[in-house]
Formats: C-alpha cells, sequence, structure tokens
C-alpha cells in the first residue's frame, strides 16, 4: 500500500500499538529504511540518513519523550537546539551561545514551557506537558523558511492532561493550516476523528487504504484495527 502525505492535511495513522507504527515513523524521520519501496519528499530520494532528514526540515515528535525525545542530563537551552546544532548554531565546532539560548527562550515563550531555572533548568526535572512543549517547539521552530514540509507525531499526548493535549493539538492545526504536512500516529481514536482529515488503519505491518475521515467510524476503525478485511474494502471507491 502507497501512502502519500498532502501539505496542509493530517493524515492519522490509527492501531493498536507495537503494529509496526514505530518502524514506520523511523522509516519517515531517516531512521530506518524501508525494505522495499522508495521514501519521496517533495519529489526526492530520501535515505536512511538522519541527517538528511533534519537538513529537509523535517519535524520529529518520538513516540517516547524521555528516552528519545530529549536528553535528561543535558539544561533545557540544549535540547532545544539539538535538531538543529549543526545547521543553525555552530561555527567552526563552537556553540553560538548567545543565539542558541535566544533560541531556547524564544521556544519558552512560544510554546509555553514552564521551567523554574528558565532555559538553564535541568530538562528532566520538567513536568510530562513542559517536556513534550520543548520537543513540540523544537520540531515546530527548526525549519528556517517557515513551518516544516512534514512533522511525524507519534502518539503526540500521550500522558498530557487535557491543558496540554489541547495545546498540542492547536500547535498541529495551525502547522497543518500554514501548508505543513502531518502524520499523527496515535492509539487515541478520538484524537485521530477529531484531529484527521484522512486516516489510515495499520495492522501487523500492513496499512488500509487511506481515506476521508468522513468515510470512517469508530466501528469500522475497530474492525479494521482487528485484521477484518471487510473493514478495508468498505466505501473504497
Amino acid at each position: 500500500m502507497t501512502l502519500t502525505l498532502h501539505a496542509g492535511e493530517i493524515t492519522a495513522i490509527a492501531g493498536v500499538s507495537g503494529n509496526g507504527q514505530q518502524a514506520l515513523a523511523d522509516v519517515l524521520c531517516g531512521l530506518r529504511a524501508p525494505k522495499t519501496g522508495t521514501v519521496l519528499l517533495a519529489g526526492r530520494a530520501m535515505h536512511a540518513e538522519p541527517r538528511a532528514w533534519i537538513a529537509a526540515g523535517v519535524a520529529r515528535i518520538p513516540e517516547d519523550r524521555h528516552a528519545v525525545g530529549v536528553i535528561d542530563d543535558f539544561p533545557l537551552w540544549e535540547n532545544a537546539i539539538a535538531e538543529h546544532y549543526q545547521r543553525r548554531f555552530a561555527r567552526n565546532g563552537w556553540v553560538r551561545r548567545v543565539a542558541a539560548r535566544g533560541f531556547a527562550r524564544d521556544v519558552m515563550k512560544r510554546f509555553d514551557v514552564r521551567a523554574a531555572r528558565g532555559i538553564d533548568t535541568a530538562t528532566r526535572s520538567l513536568s510530562g506537558g513542559n517536556m513534550q512543549k520543548l520537543i513540540l517547539g523544537r520540531a515546530l521552530s527548526g525549519a528556517i523558511d517557515g513551518v516544516p514540509p512534514l512533522i511525524v507525531a507519534n502518539q503526540p499526548t500521550w500522558g498530557l492532561d487535557v491543558g496540554a493535549v489541547a495545546f498540542v493539538h492547536q500547535q498541529l492545526l495551525d502547522a497543518c493550516a500554514q501548508g505543513a504536512a502531518v502524520l499523527l500516529i496515535s492509539d487515541d481514536l478520538d484524537e485521530i476523528l477529531a484531529l484527521a482529515d484522512r486516516i489510515a488503519v495499520m495492522h501487523a505491518g500492513e496499512l488500509t487504504q487511506t481515506r476521508p475521515a468522513a468515510q470512517w467510524n469508530l466501528g469500522e476503525i475497530g474492525l479494521a484495527m482487528a485484521g477484518t478485511a471487510q473493514s478495508e474494502s468498505a466505501h473504497a471507491p
């Protein structure tokens, strides 16, 4: 099955965790090569080279914010620049600290990251919501020329309180409205139905056909998540 993501749309992947969603996210961040086929970004073939994906402006919101999203021992400002260090904040092997810290302050302000010691706060001490806002801010602020062309959001609201969930949702919607293509991977069907323009379901490493969100209902998504074949052909053009 071919998966096509469009600028200005949120495409959601539903499914029970462990059915290949992480592998898909890894492929679309340059962390893993697909076994077959080719990944194209704006017509350009992309390979399993994370640096190239970052240079192309792809924004990554990983599933595990503690183990993958940040380095807990680093202060907030270092995590804020982690994926943009070489392109924007390095000169002759040295960190441009003034620019880097200014960027971190801007991320904190724009994305409402609350930390006791400001940008020098140890990242491990942030609440889950504030840590996710930091990751979100880093991802969405990384494109030099506007919004990222692609945002890969893997379980972006897992474990967050209602206020943080609403904030994350609005940021994804705003980025989409500005022309980003958003891939939303989520176990939360309410989240998917609230945000998605198009939906596909992943089961046992296989994707269903992607269809407009209006052509799905909870029952059909549930059947597809269980691998029921009839759900894949329902409403098919």
